[in-house]
């Protein structure tokens, strides 16, 4: 019973945290201003940027399942695209940022008997999925320098430092920990037996790092071009640079699980962040919550469009079963 009511009092201060940041920003913006500012949106704009999400979603899926594959999980495409968009759907409705992965990595896992493969694809999905949203960030700034505030940039910086900081670490640690491996339970060495085969098998590989990194750059820009759709919807010229850096330090904030998928850190980060470049706080209020909108319904119309083409497939393949059946 004391780790239920731990579990719920920790939902519901996530809830509680969610709820009391997002009426900060709202009493920031003004209520009323962005109420006005979604009654004047352009939904052309909007409807785009849902189409783009779309095919976002397409490509994060394939891009996971090169590594599925290649760790020798034989996930159909239809299935890993599901799966990824629905983790995209659950991130942003989860207690956690990362719910949704924990979900797709467990459906993939369980199915395939191989759950210790299924969660390094993920972990490293999502690692290197954020390492080419800064290397994004970072190239469009070089190209539009002047679109991106000296203040924002700051954080950029400090962020990167922090993030290749973290990295070093994790692999010195890594590295420490191999002498002693041999003094762990058999279970866990297993696991990180089979952790080590997976990654060093994608290592050896030069056309599936191509691949990932490829089909990684693809990802962000799209979600980036997202970005900058949703600003035209809401009236806001949101250049490409500054969409891709503030997002980049946005996600980050995110993922610290204080708040229901990252709702209120999101929109305080943007309206922040987009503050400094002179974008009213109403605007960039609407942004934020339009933003997320479009990912869920992007995300939900695929999973709907590949169940639908799941279910068109089974019935055709249980047909081609009948028809050569002979007569009773």
């Amino acid at each position: 019973m004391p780790d239920v009511f731990r579990r719920r009092g920790g939902l519901f201060l996530r809830i509680l945290i969610s709820t009391a940041l997002l009426a900060v920003v709202l009493a920031y913006a003004d209520v009323g201003a962005v109420l006005d500012a979604l009654r004047d949106a352009d939904w052309t704009w909007f409807i785009a940027a849902v189409a783009v999400m779309a095919l976002a979603a397409v490509v994060g899926a394939l891009r996971w399942r090169v590594l599925l594959h290649e760790a020798g999980l034989d996930v159909p495409v239809l299935r890993a695209v599901k799966t990824f968009s629905g983790a995209i759907v659950l991130n942003n409705a989860l207690p956690t940022a990362v719910g949704g992965d924990a979900v797709r990595t467990w459906f993939v896992g369980k199915e395939s008997g191989k759950l210790v493969r299924a969660a390094t694809a993920t972990i490293v999905d999502k690692l290197t999925a954020l390492f080419c949203l800064y290397a994004v960030a970072w190239a469009a700034f070089a190209v539009d320098r002047s679109a991106v505030p000296s203040s924002v940039v700051r954080a950029l910086t400090w962020l990167t430092i922090g993030l290749l900081g973290a990295l070093v670490l994790g692999v010195l640690a890594a590295a420490g920990v191999r002498p002693v491996v041999r003094r762990f339970p058999e279970r866990l060495r297993d696991m990180l037996r089979d952790t080590w085969l997976t990654l060093k098998t994608w290592g050896r590989s030069p056309r599936t790092i191509a691949l990932v990194l490829v089909l990684g750059f693809a990802y962000q820009v799209l979600i980036v071009l997202v970005l900058t759709m949703i600003g035209m919807t809401v009236g806001v010229e949101l250049s490409f640079a500054l969409a891709a850096v503030s997002t980049a330090i946005v996600l980050v904030a995110m993922l610290v699980p204080i708040s229901i998928g990252g709702l209120g850190v999101r929109e305080g980060g943007y309206v922040l962040l987009l503050g400094k470049a002179g974008i009213d706080a109403a605007d960039a209020t609407s942004f934020s919550l339009l933003s997320v909108v479009a990912m869920i319904l992007a995300a939900a119309a695929v999973v709907g469009a590949t169940a639908g083409w799941e279910a068109i497939q089974a019935r055709e393949r249980k047909a081609r079963v009948l028809t050569r059946q002979p007569p009773a």
